[in-house]
């Protein structure tokens, strides 16, 4: 995506809007995560064989849980620390997928999907950290 489409895609979405849907959407997945670590798995393509998996899922689960209720509870001066931060997870969990897939621990339609969601979560995270 061009810089000057993502800028006209973010700038039609009010920023506080994106910043509770970030905090919300990364709440909710983290809560799930922990409460429901193998269907988590699952649904994310992740072979759940192995007992450290649900360990692994819950993990993750508290990390995305703890970054969304710090950007829900972010003044306006921190919240954009909070969105960048949450940039920078979601970077590391990208490589971390695209890493995965190209061991063939993930299928590359699994990847693709969480791709597309990490995607989502960052579009909504730019249009949050714009004033």
């Amino acid at each position: 995506m061009t810089p000057s489409a993502l800028s006209s895609l973010t700038d039609r979405i009010d920023p506080d809007v994106a910043a509770a849907s970030v905090g919300g959407l990364s709440v909710a997945l983290g809560a799930l995560a922990v409460v429901a670590p193998q269907p988590t798995a699952s649904v994310f393509g992740l072979r759940t064989g192995g007992p450290a998996v649900p360990l692994l899922v819950r993990m993750v689960g508290v990390r995305n849980a703890m970054g969304g209720v710090r950007t829900l509870q972010a003044d306006d001066s921190d919240r954009s620390r909070a969105l960048q931060a949450g940039l920078v997870l979601g970077a590391v969990d990208a490589s971390a997928v695209l890493l995965a897939a190209r061991q063939g621990v993930l299928s590359k339609r699994a990847a693709a999907g969480v791709l597309a969601l990490l995607a989502v979560i960052a579009v909504l995270g730019v249009a949050a950290a714009r004033d």
